[in-house]
């Protein structure tokens, strides 16, 4: 079932599944190596104990030993069995011979290990017989023509490690529920910074503009991804602030050719026109719909481009004739305020009509909205181009323009993109109580007389 996947479980739940697994195979690790220690240890011991036996009855001599061989009791047996398997002297408490005679007759010596019946010691002191079967660990040594045959019982040592083994099978999984239960709650402690990071990602939104998410002090993979994601939102905001700015800035921009036009309407019906009256009112109006169509054109052109260029179609414009064009058209916005051209001869240059026509425009409404007093504008030649000047005696552009790398609202983008399209920039500069905006082209200039 899907349901059950283990990628579908909680993270907390993976990762203590996963430290629990983890201390799975250690605990099993560990025990294995404790009991095969603990066993080694117990077979070292027993050898160290029947091999040191052994040696002594070696030294003894003839009866001598046989007589040593009969006096042992307790934990080690000993026998001296000849080579047709005849026991000639045993332990008192060894029922049965240690080694029959097919093992004799192949030669085996070292150590063996057999199963065989003795007596408990208890019981012979006490005169009864209570054999059992007992497995032996055995050292056989030729001694002689007969076998010394010495051992001793692995009894104790198996009950030892049966008892060992099951003290880890009963220990084992405690450990392991507790270990589990400390996993369970270490990954949650772990997890607590991310779900802090969560909560407060649920809390931001377009009124909580400049809320981050918490950083953890650690150096490490939380806190870079605490900082990634916030320089992600960081870069979400400044795009939110952007949008916004966007669609005031073009709503401004919207609407001044569409308040011309209501401009010239007003007039053309606040009396009886003539037929050429109308016609004029119509192509100051028709000029403004192209203005319109052209500054949506920029909308679309700002909205979907990544880059800040402007395409131009340069031809020969006369600076001069387009200025007193853009002047006339904002005689009437201007109201009481005077609105002049200040140009003593024209001033051609290679650009784009159409663009540089908007960047006046813009720069002239702004000087109407943000300005005040009288508004001159000025051409002048320069030996790289040409430079038009919009003076008024105000600030002349809103102030949190002023100064940075360059304007962000849309007519003083379009304005600074145009002077970028011909080469030029935008600049401004306060001079008593009057502010100057140049438009600076460095289109070459066709005709300067």
């Amino acid at each position: 079932m899907r349901g059950w996947s283990p990628a579908r479980w909680p993270l907390r739940v993976r990762v203590a599944l996963a430290f629990l697994a983890a201390t799975a195979v250690a605990i099993t690790g560990l025990g294995v190596l404790v009991q095969v220690r603990v066993s080694d240890a117990l077979d070292d011991r027993l050898r160290d104990s029947v091999a040191a036996e052994a040696d002594r009855l070696e030294a003894e001599h003839g009866r001598d030993r046989w007589e040593a061989v009969a006096g042992l009791g307790g934990e080690v047996h000993a026998q001296v069995i000849g080579p047709r398997g005849d026991v000639r002297a045993s332990s008192r408490l060894v029922a049965e011979p240690l080694l029959d005679a097919a093992a004799l007759r192949s030669g085996r010596s070292g150590w063996v290990e057999r199963t065989a019946t003795v007596l408990d010691d208890d019981a012979a002191a006490a005169g009864r017989r209570d054999p059992e079967r007992e497995r032996l660990l055995l050292l056989v040594r030729p001694v002689g023509d007969d076998y010394l045959v010495v051992g001793t019982s692995r009894q104790d040592a198996d009950e030892a490690l049966t008892t060992l083994r099951n003290q880890l099978l009963i220990a084992g999984p405690l450990a392991l529920a507790v270990a589990g239960g400390l996993g369970y709650l270490v990954a949650g402690a772990a997890l607590w910074p991310i779900e802090r990071m969560r909560a407060r990602a649920a809390t931001i939104s377009a009124r909580s503009a400049g809320e981050r998410l918490p950083v953890p002090a650690a150096d490490d993979e939380l806190r870079r991804l605490a900082l990634t994601l916030n320089a992600m939102i960081e870069r979400l905001d400044e795009g939110l602030q952007r949008e916004r700015r966007f669609v005031a800035d073009a709503s401004h921009d919207l609407r001044t050719p569409l308040a011309l036009m209501l401009t010239e309407i007003e007039l053309a019906l606040a009396r009886p026109r003539t037929p050429e009256e109308l016609r004029v009112a119509l192509s100051s109006v028709e000029e403004e719909v192209r203005r319109l169509i052209a500054l949506a054109e920029d909308l679309l052109e700002r909205a979907g481009s990544g880059g800040p260029s402007l395409p131009i179609e340069s031809r020969p414009v006369d600076l001069v004739d387009l200025a007193a064009r853009v002047v006339e058209r904002f005689r009437a916005a201007a109201g009481g305020r005077g609105l002049a051209l200040a140009a003593p001869r024209p001033v051609e240059i290679h650009g784009d009509a159409i663009r540089l026509d908007r960047a006046l425009s813009n720069l002239i409404d702004n000087a109407i909205r943000h300005g005040a007093g009288d508004i001159e504008v000025a051409v002048r030649a320069t030996s790289g181009g040409a430079v038009v000047t919009v003076t008024d005696e105000g600030d002349g552009l809103p102030q949190d323009f002023w100064p940075r790398s360059g304007p962000s609202g849309l007519g003083l983008w379009i304005v600074r993109e145009i002077a970028r399209a011909h080469g030029g920039s935008i600049d401004v500069e306060h001079i008593g109580d009057r502010t100057h905006v140049h438009l600076v082209l460095a289109s070459p200039t066709v005709v300067a007389p």
